[in-house]
């Protein structure tokens, strides 16, 4: 008797023990607790204006406008090439990204809310991309911080064919 006191205990144990693991895994667990949420405060409108606000540079207006009659596309590319150069004097390199992004930027959605091309005209799409002469958004290649190559697509509206213009 003394030998099956012993079986009889831990066979006793490993039975309550899977019961309390089944029923625990039957459990669900409690939802987690929920995260507050934080709330940045809206500025009162006239400061949201005030934020929004862009300062138009000289430049913006004084440039010989993209895609006009009187101008060639290597002019298209002169003047943008002239765009990022006053860019650059203003923050610490070229905008950077893809074209929306770099016209965004240009436009003043950049964080000294500076604007270096008129907001209107034959120079934007539909979706505000710098557009070539040709309908085309230019593509912007970014070497460095400082460098940026600038193609147009050409008359065939196809990039990298003979007839691209690149700057």
């Amino acid at each position: 008797m003394s030998r099956r006191f012993p079986v009889f205990v831990a066979t006793g144990i490993l039975v309550v023990g899977g019961i309390l693991l089944v029923w625990r895994q039957d459990t669900p667990a409690p939802p987690p607790a929920p995260v507050p949420e934080v709330r940045r405060p809206t500025p009162p409108p006239e400061r949201a204006a005030e934020l929004e606000k862009v300062t138009r540079l000289s430049i913006a207006e004084d440039i010989t406008p993209l895609n006009s009659s009187g101008s060639e596309v290597d002019d298209d590319l002169a003047t943008i090439e002239l765009l990022l150069s006053e860019f650059r004097k203003h923050h610490d390199g070229n905008p950077v990204g893809e074209n929306g992004e770099i016209t965004a930027a240009l436009l003043g959605g950049n964080p000294k809310r500076l604007a270096y091309l008129p907001d209107k005209g034959p120079h934007l799409d539909g979706s505000r991309q710098l557009i070539d002469r040709w309908g085309t958004p230019y593509f912007f290649h970014q070497i460095s911080g400082t460098a940026t190559e600038i193609r147009s697509a050409g008359p065939d509206r196809e990039m990298n064919t003979a007839d691209d213009h690149v700057r």
